[in-house]
This record gives structure tokens, C-alpha cells and sequence, in this order.
């Protein structure tokens, strides 16, 4: 195949830490303009925000950031936001959505690619800790897909690429800097698979360096050897050249190895030096004859011999260290190709080796331990690596400290018995002579040293080479609480290891990897718990929701049975029951499709649902749901369209949650559609069968699409034909297609209407025929649809007889006219039927046609739902208040939520009276009749204060029953007039050191009920302090309470 018709079409690189370096490495391999779409998804740590920019200037293929409702590009770069799940749908659109624990991205990202791609996808696990991307990886895999894992061996971080060849997820595992050009072959098809004269000493020797100038000194005269001028060319010549040579050279000359070393060398020969120029290599190095011998006698044989990182048990200052080299031992030959010596070409190799060693211990260690759900597995697995990693460090004991911090418990020990003299099972932190010093170590927080193992342990044995110990370090392990360690780690160190700071510093290391994964599982240990404790509420939720919806089928039962039997053509009902009726079993049903909702959220929470795939005519099953709702979008002025062809085979769907999902869709349209056009489509794609739903609706805001399928999430402030709902709908569609293997998508634009797009895979089997017996009934559907037909049905007043003068009305006779203001139609026509009865009511079905008439005829009282659409009731409430002709009616608030700060929020919005669903139609017109009462006895108050300022020349004011408000005062120009009511009236016209005198008179008043009469001091309009009269009297109303003070001030400034 050729970069024109690849056999994927998309590229998938996802990593965690260490990622970035093998990121690039990989982009940079591929051409400028690949055959396929690339996505590139991390666990985005300090570069995160940068990572885009980072890879913009590493790579010639053009990078950005994945945005929701973007499609990939064959040639072009998306990176996955942090913080973010990203999901591929099946037409290569992207979907973003915030990062929600426990969830892992990589793998949700990888399930998403193979369920919408298949055998079309390329997936490459590069270096990073932890597993995600295990499971997404097998999908990927299991759909067909090829998947690359990057050789743990060449990542910096081998735990994700570990696991996911673990998982058994991966075609191939190559090291890093093969993925790019395999890549190349996978994506274009295929499938890459898977080294002479007289001479004297000071002439030989007139060479620059220490060992040079030594060798001119000695008396070759008094050697086996002999005078210089008779050794062999040779040697002379082999000689000359290992002194000038940079690299450690040694000349082991006859048949007793005389050794002749260069300065290089000499460094390896430490304090044998100068001794051993010109001695036995075997009286030099007697410690390592052993080994020497049999390869010298190959080399003299005429076979050269090379050893890499060759162990050499070697004594240094009188110790006996373990040390590595890499060796050439070459014949030396005279003329006639006898061979006379060996030239040994040594480089030390221990600091490499051991750095080497160090760090594959590091290594497994940070695999061995991650993802330990308890600080107890996460120091086993360590003390497990230890043993198969146990060169550098012979013996190892961990400790954790109980949760009362009195003692240690033994975890494990490696390189002695557990229980035995270096591994007791239990150590009191205030034991008298521990044999480690736990206590010191637990409340100090600092590693100690302990350099007398051997008369602490006498006789002891440790290691696999059983030797005694000598040193050991005793480190402190992590810390959550006040960083008080939660563990102890004992490391022994190797007695054939230099004690330098390098060991050291990897026996701290060892101590901090160890710490580091202590803490994070006692971390991830007590998110467990609160993680278990979360989901055992939430299973006793969703217990309680199944058990509560299985109870609610019962008496749910009994109702619409009963009201089924009622409506019947045959019962004989006068006209104003048989109405009632019909809302009643109207609304039963309503909560019985409530109820099935709930009772699936709690089945698919719990993991029992599970569909029943048969092969179904899709297309027909489409249509006749749709043809439930034809006559509510209808009604609604509103053009319905469903283009729903037969589908050439059936397709497997479970048919009540697919006409669940399609009810749903059509309900949601209509309730944000006023005009235009709904459009339901259905059509066959190569893998898939796509459902489409779009309309001519209000739209949805760009910040809230991302939660547009999270349970229970509304959208507020937009137009809506009703506020009714609990916000389950299109998350049970989302938990329904994902039931399905499928995805769902929503494009919207504000203000020109929403597309939701459903994608379920397309399980046929050759010449299968639909099984399901057909069902001419839908009842999800039929449900739904009922209850979307009365949405914004007009609002209408039925007709009442005249009635006598109800309650709360004036002495004149006039019917008080009552707002009502809900948007179920039902609840209206109650509400109508209960208050006709008493007042004329009028009846608006949402906030802005409650505005409009309010303003238009201003009512006696308005009742209000809280939840209307498009205004709702407490912002209705705001602005009525607002409004100074309409700021004295009565207001009344209804809601579904019960509660005190429910009735808080309502009394602040400015609602007179407040009552909560469900409530007693007797209780409802007991409030309503009170209201009305002191409107009128406001109304009658207000008169008389009116009149009485038109009656006098003194000051006139108006205060509530306890005095804290100041309802109006007319100043007449003595004081400052109060035309809007306010509580800070004291402070106004009152001094501070005047203000007790006053406080004093109005307490006697109002507990004396009778009148109020005070000569005080006054400020007066100008500012300046004038002296007054001031006398008020209770009005009473009929039951005997006050309703408000009314009272004269004169004027006696001098």
C-alpha cells in the first residue's frame, strides 16, 4: 500500500510521565505530512499547558489542542487538554469532557477509537507510571487494531507499557527509537518484524610520565630479564607503545606473567604500585589468580580474549572490593609466531556497573510498587524487588508502625528469616535494647547508621553468599499525619562495596522510593475507604431507589386502575369530575414514568441492567415512537419530518431502552422548540447505524454543553415550554446508548437549534430476521408524549356561577381577582377550579405572559409557581416588587421543594405567604383569603393616612407594628420626608444620645398598646437639631392585632 491508501486512519500515542522525550522521538520520525490522523494524549504534569507549543517546535506535523465538536484531520496533531477525558466518535468528531475521578483518559480514549474505528486504528503505549491505558490498549487490540508498546528496558517509566503487554494488549515491543520507522510501515500496510643496535633503558623509556621515569631508574642489570639492549624487539616496540597509550595497558612478558604497566594502568594498580613493575602478575595479584590463569594460558596459546563488565573480587586498602572491568588479553609473537606474552588492555568498568545495577534496582522498585492499594503491599512489593535485586543491597527488613504508634509490626525480610534475630515480628518503640533503634528512628525522622552488626548479631549470616554483617542503614518511610513516618526500612549494606557517598545516595534513594509509595497508598488507603463509604452510599442509594420504585408500582397500581375504570366511555360523570379525573390519571402516569427513570438510573448504577439484544426492524420501531409525538409537536405549530428508510438487515437493540432513547430525544426537542422544525432521521453507516434528532429550538450555551449528559444537570436561563422535569432525561439516553457500545453527541448553537447524533454498533448476523414480536403499544413513549402535549396548552379559566362576596374581599362587594402563574396545565386548572369558587381568577402559564397582564390589569394577588419557564417565580416576584404601582399586591409562592431555606428564598424574592407542594386546597384559600384581608386593611390604612396629611399642617408618618420600619412620613419641610419604606429611620432624624429617650417611649407604647407621646430632639431637613412633639396612635384590625401606628409630629423649635 502506499502513504495514499493507509491501512489505519488513526494514529494514537498516549504516556504519562517520561512521556514527552518519547512523544517527540516518535513524531519526529514520521514525515511532515503523515497518511493519518495522529492523537497524542498524556497525564499532563509540569508541562502540561505548554505540552502543544513543546511539541510544535520538536515536530514538522502541525499540532493543537483537542477542542469539543472538532474532527480529526489526516495529517494534523490533537493533543488531549488537561484535566480532560477525550472521546472519538465514529464520523472523527472529538468529544471533551472534564476529568472526573476514578475515571483513567487513556483507557476511555482507547475504548472510544476502537469502538468507533475498529481494525482502522494504530496504538503506541510509551513510557509512564501506573496502568492506564492497560484496558483501552486490549480493546483497541480485541476490535482488530494494531498496538505498539515501547520496550520497558528503553522507557524512562516502564509501568504503563508493563502493563498493557501484561494485559497481553500489544502486536509488537520494540524499543523507542524503532516505533517511528515501524510506524511507517504499519501505517502504509505493513508489518515490520519482529559486532639493530645497542639500546638502553634511558633511551626505551625517554618517554613522558610517572611510570615511564621509574622504569628508567631500575637496574635492569639485577633482573631476570637482563640488560635492556638484549630483550626482544618486541617487546621494545610493544612496550614503547603501551607507555604512550592513554588507555590502562599491561605487558605480561615470559612465563611468569613480568608485568610492565602505563600510567592508565597504574591507577588500577592503587598501592601495589610501584611494587608490582616488573613482578609475577601472579605474586601482584594473587586474589584473582583463579581467574587469570586460564585465560592467560588461551592467550598463550594464540587465542585473543575479551571480557565485558568482568568481575574481579579485588583487595583495595586492604579490603577485599568487588570491582568490573572490561579486558583484552592479545598474544604478543616474536618473528617466528611464537607467542612470549599477553597484553592486557583493562578499563574499570565499577562505577558504570554499579550505576547500571542501581538503577534497574530503582526501576523495579517503581514498578513493583505502584498502584499498592495499602503502605503493608506497598513495602512487601518492595522488599520483593530487593530479593531479586539484591547485589548492592544483601539483607532488608521493613517495619510498619501501627495505627497507636506503640509499636512496629513485621512486614517482610529479605536475606534473613523473618522472626529471627535481624527480623523480629514485633518491636515496642519503648523497648530497653531494640535490636534496631525503630524508636530513635520513628520519632526523630531521620536515617541512622549502624556500623556494629557484627557485635550486635554475633554469628549472624545474611545474603545469598551467606556472609556476616557489617553496616546497615535505618531509614524512616514516608508520612501523612505531621510527615510522622509510617514505616521503617533496614538496608544492609555490601561489605565488598566502597562506602562512598554514591552508595549512600542510593540507599536514600531506595528509602525515598519506598517512603514515597508508603505514602502514597496510605493516601490511596484512605481514599479507598472514603471511596467505599461513598459507594456504599451509593449502593444503599440506588438499593433504596430500586426498593422505593418497585414500592411506588403498587399504589401506583391501585391508582390508575381505579382511574383507567373511571374514565371509560361507560362511567357516567358530570363533566367537571370526569375532567379531574383525566388530569388525575394523567398525572399517575406521569409519576409512573418518573419512577421506571429513577428505577433505571438505580439498575444501571448497580450494574444489574443489562439489555436484551435481539435483531430488530429499526427502522419501524423508530417511526412508530415517533409517531407518538406527531400530534403534541403538531399541535404545537411546529413541522415534523422523520426520515426513518428501511435498514437492508434488522439490527440488535434492546427495543424498550431504544424507544427510551428516542422518546427522550423527541421530548427534549419539543420542549425547547417554539417554531420551525423538528427532524428525525435514521440511516445505515458501513459500522453503525446513526440516529439523528435536530430542531429549530432555543439552543443550548457553549458552556454548559459539556454537562449536557450528566445526570441531573439542567439548564437554566433559556426558554423552555415547561421547568418541569428533574434533569434525567438525556443522561439516561447517554447511559442507555453507552448500554449499546455506543456514543452520543450533541452540536448546538444558541439561539438556532441543537443536533443529537446517537452512533450503536451494528451486530448483524447474516440472514438474521427480526425476532421480537411486534408491539403496537409504547408505553415510555406514549407517556412521555402525553405529558409533552400539554406543554404550553393555553391557559384557560373555566366558566363559574356567580357566588356571593368570598372571603377577603371589600365592603363594596368587588371580586378580588387572583393571578395564577404555573406552567402545568393541570395544576392551573386545579388551582382555577379551587379559587373560582371565592374570586375571579386569571391564569398565565409562565413569567413573561405573568408580566404582561400584571402590567396590563394589576391583580389583587398573584400565585406563583417558583418553577416557570423562561421568568421563573421568584425573579417574577423581583421585578413585580420592583415596580412601585404594583409593589403593595400580595404575592403567594408555591413549590415543590419543601424546607426552610425554600421558604427563605422565597420571602426575600418578596413573596407575601409561601407554601409548599402538596398542600390542602382549604389551606390554599385560608392564606389566600388572609392576604386579601390585609391588602384591604392596607388599602383602608393607607387612606386614612392620606387623608390625614391632607387634614394637617404637622408632620405625618406611619410606622409598622414593633417600630423597626418607618413606612412613609410627610415631612412638611420640617424634616425629611420618607416616601419608600426603611428600617434605618432612627439613625435619619435621631441623635445616638438621644435615641434611648425614644426607644424607651416606644417600648412602653407597644407593650402598653396604647399611645405614644414623646417631646424629643429631632434632626431637621438642613441638618441642623430641632425640637418636637410627637404623639401616635395603634389601628387595631379585627382580630385585635396592630396593624400599624399612625402619628403627628409638631414643630417646637424656638
Amino acid at each position: 500500500m502506499t502513504s495514499t491508501d493507509p491501512s489505519v486512519d488513526v494514529l494514537v500515542l498516549v504516556a504519562s510521565a517520561g512521556g514527552l522525550g518519547a512523544i517527540s522521538a516518535v513524531l519526529r520520525t514520521l514525515p511532515a505530512d503523515p497518511p493519518v490522523a495522529i492523537v497524542v494524549a498524556q497525564h499532563l504534569g509540569g508541562h502540561g499547558s505548554a505540552l502543544v507549543d513543546i511539541l510544535g517546535r520538536r515536530v514538522d506535523v502541525p499540532v493543537r489542542w483537542a477542542a469539543d465538536g472538532d474532527v480529526l484531520v489526516r495529517g494534523e496533531v490533537r493533543v488531549a487538554p488537561p484535566r480532560s477525558v477525550l472521546e472519538v466518535l465514529p464520523d472523527g468528531a472529538l468529544s471533551v469532557s472534564p476529568l472526573r475521578k476514578p475515571y483513567e483518559p487513556l483507557d476511555i480514549l482507547l475504548s472510544s477509537l476502537a469502538d468507533s474505528f475498529a481494525n482502522r486504528v494504530a496504538a503506541v503505549v510509551l513510557s509512564g507510571m501506573g496502568r492506564d491505558g492497560a484496558v483501552g490498549a486490549k480493546a483497541v487490540r480485541d476490535a482488530g487494531g494494531i498496538v505498539l508498546a515501547q520496550s520497558p528496558d528503553s522507557a524512562e517509566h516502564a509501568g504503563m507499557p508493563a502493563a498493557a503487554i501484561a494485559a497481553g494488549a500489544t502486536d509488537l515491543v520494540v524499543d523507542l527509537y524503532d516505533i517511528g520507522p515501524l510506524l511507517l510501515d504499519v501505517v502504509r500496510g505493513g508489518v515490520r518484524p519482529r559486532d639493530s643496535g645497542d639500546r638502553s633503558a634511558a633511551a626505551l623509556f625517554d618517554l613522558p610520565g610517572e611510570v615511564a621515569a621509574l622504569l628508567r631508574t631500575i637496574d635492569w642489570y639485577r633482573t631476570t630479564l637482563g640488560p635492556v639492549a638484549t630483550w626482544p624487539a618486541v617487546l621494545v616496540s610493544t612496550l614503547r607503545t603501551a607507555l604512550e597509550c592513554p588507555v590502562g595497558l599491561c605487558v605480561l612478558w615470559g612465563p611468569d606473567q613480568l608485568q610492565f604497566y602505563n600510567d592508565a594502568y597504574r591507577q588500577i594498580m592503587g598501592d601495589r604500585h610501584p611494587a608490582g613493575l616488573g613482578q609475577s602478575n601472579r605474586e601482584c595479584w594473587p586474589e584473582v589468580w583463579h581467574l587469570n590463569q586460564p585465560r592467560y594460558a588461551r592467550v598463550m596459546n594464540g587465542e585473543a580474549v575479551a571480557l565485558k563488565d568482568a568481575l574481579y573480587p579485588i583487595t583495595r586498602d586492604g579490603v577485599l572490593r568487588d570491582c568490573w572491568f572490561d579486558l583484552t588479553f592479545s598474544p604478543i609473537r616474536r618473528d617466528d609466531r611464537r607467542v612470549e606474552g599477553v597484553l592486557a588492555t583493562v578499563i574499570e568498568t565499577t562505577t558504570e556497573v554499579l550505576s547500571r545495577r542501581r538503577l534497574t534496582t530503582l526501576d523495579a522498585l517503581a514498578v513493583a510498587v505502584g498502584g499498592a492499594e495499602t503502605s503493608s503491599a506497598a513495602l512487601e512489593r518492595t522488599l520483593r524487588a530487593l530479593a531479586a535485586h539484591d547485589a548492592d543491597i544483601p539483607f532488608s527488613v521493613g517495619y510498619v508502625v501501627d495505627r497507636a504508634r506503640t509499636r512496629v509490626d513485621l512486614v517482610g525480610a529479605v536475606g534473613t528469616p523473618p522472626g529471627g534475630p535481624l527480623a523480629p515480628h514485633t518491636l515496642n518503640l519503648d523497648a530497653d535494647r531494640p535490636p534496631w533503634p525503630i524508636d530513635q528512628v520513628v520519632s526523630g525522622g531521620s536515617p541512622v547508621r549502624l556500623n556494629d552488626l557484627g557485635s550486635r548479631f554475633r554469628g549472624a549470616v545474611v545474603g545469598r553468599l551467606g556472609r556476616h554483617p557489617e553496616t546497615a542503614l535505618v531509614c524512616p518511610l514516608g508520612g501523612i499525619d505531621d510527615d510522622r513516618p509510617i514505616g521503617v526500612l533496614v538496608l544492609g549494606l555490601n561489605p565488598s562495596l566502597p562506602e562512598d557517598s554514591i552508595y549512600l545516595d542510593f540507599l536514600h534513594l531506595v528509602a525515598a522510593h519506598t517512603g514515597a509509595a508508603l505514602t502514597e497508598a496510605a493516601i490511596r488507603e484512605r481514599q479507598q475507604g472514603r471511596i467505599d463509604q461513598l459507594a456504599e452510599l451509593d449502593r444503599v442509594r440506588s438499593e433504596f431507589l430500586s426498593n422505593i420504585s418497585d414500592e411506588f408500582r403498587t399504589p401506583l397500581t391501585l391508582l390508575l386502575a381505579p382511574l383507567e375504570e373511571l374514565s371509560s366511555p361507560d362511567v357516567d360523570l358530570p363533566e367537571p369530575q370526569r375532567v379531574a379525573v383525566e388530569a388525575a390519571q394523567r398525572n399517575a402516569r406521569r409519576l409512573l414514568t418518573m419512577v421506571e427513570s429513577l428505577l433505571d438510573f438505580s439498575q444501571i448504577e448497580a450494574g444489574r441492567i443489562e439489555g436484551r439484544l435481539e435483531p430488530t426492524d429499526l427502522a419501524r420501531l423508530t417511526t412508530e415512537v415517533a409517531d407518538a409525538f406527531r400530534g403534541a409537536i403538531e399541535r404545537a405549530g411546529i413541522q415534523f419530518t422523520v426520515d426513518c428508510p428501511t435498514l437492508p438487515t434488522p439490527v440488535a437493540v434492546d427495543t424498550t431502552m431504544w424507544e427510551k432513547i428516542v422518546a427522550n430525544l423527541l421530548s427534549n426537542a419539543l420542549k425547547f422548540t417554539f417554531e420551525g422544525e423538528i427532524r428525525l432521521g435514521l440511516r445505515e453507516l458501513p459500522h453503525h447505524v446513526e440516529l439523528s434528532v435536530e430542531d429549530s429550538g432555543v439552543g443550548i450555551p457553549e458552556d454548559q454543553l459539556a454537562n449536557i449528559f450528566q445526570r441531573f444537570h439542567r439548564v437554566l436561563g433559556v426558554r423552555a415550554r415547561t421547568h418541569e422535569g428533574a434533569g434525567i432525561g438525556l443522561a439516561l439516553v447517554d447511559e442507555l446508548v453507552r448500554q449499546h457500545n455506543g456514543r452520543v453527541r450533541v452540536q448546538s448553537t444558541e439561539g438556532k437549534g441543537s443536533r443529537f447524533t446517537v452512533w450503536i454498533p451494528t451486530r448483524r448476523a447474516a440472514g438474521a430476521r427480526p425476532t421480537t414480536e411486534h408491539k403496537s403499544r409504547h408505553p415510555v413513549a406514549g407517556a412521555l408524549a402525553e405529558i409533552a402535549g400539554f406543554w404550553g396548552v393555553a391557559p384557560t379559566v373555566p366558566r363559574t356561577p356567580d357566588v356571593p362576596v368570598g372571603p377577603g374581599l371589600g365592603a363594596d362587594g368587588h371580586r378580588a381577582r387572583v393571578l395564577v402563574v404555573d406552567d402545568n396545565s393541570d395544576m392551573r386548572s386545579y388551582l382555577s377550579r379551587l379559587l373560582s369558587a371565592f374570586w375571579d381568577v386569571d391564569l398565565a402559564g409562565d413569567g413573561d405572559q405573568a408580566l404582561d397582564r400584571v402590567r396590563q390589569r394589576p391583580p389583587d394577588l398573584v400565585l406563583a409557581d417558583v418553577m416557570t419557564p423562561n421568568v421563573d417565580g421568584l425573579r417574577l416576584f423581583r421585578q413585580l416588587r420592583a415596580e412601585s404601582v404594583l409593589r403593595g399586591v400580595p404575592m403567594i409562592l408555591l413549590s415543590a421543594r419543601a424546607g426552610e431555606q425554600a421558604a427563605i428564598d422565597g420571602l426575600a424574592a418578596g413573596a407575601s405567604d409561601f407554601l409548599s407542594k402538596p398542600f390542602a386546597g382549604r389551606e390554599l384559600v385560608a392564606r389566600v383569603a388572609a392576604q386579601l384581608q390585609l391588602a384591604q386593611v392596607r388599602s383602608d390604612a393607607d387612606r386614612r393616612f392620606r387623608a390625614l396629611i391632607e387634614a394637617s399642617f404637622d408632620v405625618v408618618y406611619r410606622m409598622n407594628p414593633d417600630w423597626t420600619e418607618l413606612r412613609a412620613l410627610d415631612g412638611r419641610g420640617f424634616i425629611a420626608d420618607a416616601d419608600e419604606p426603611t428600617s434605618t429611620w432612627l439613625d435619619t432624624y435621631v441623635r445616638p444620645e438621644d435615641q434611648p429617650l425614644v426607644l424607651a417611649a416606644i417600648e412602653r407604647a407597644v407593650t402598653s398598646r396604647g399611645v405614644f407621646e414623646l417631646e424629643h430632639n429631632v434632626v431637621r431637613a438642613d441638618g441642623t437639631l430641632g425640637r418636637t412633639l410627637s404623639r401616635a396612635v395603634p389601628l387595631f384590625a379585627d382580630d385585635g392585632e396592630i396593624v400599624e401606628w399612625v402619628g403627628t409630629a409638631v414643630d417646637l423649635t424656638a
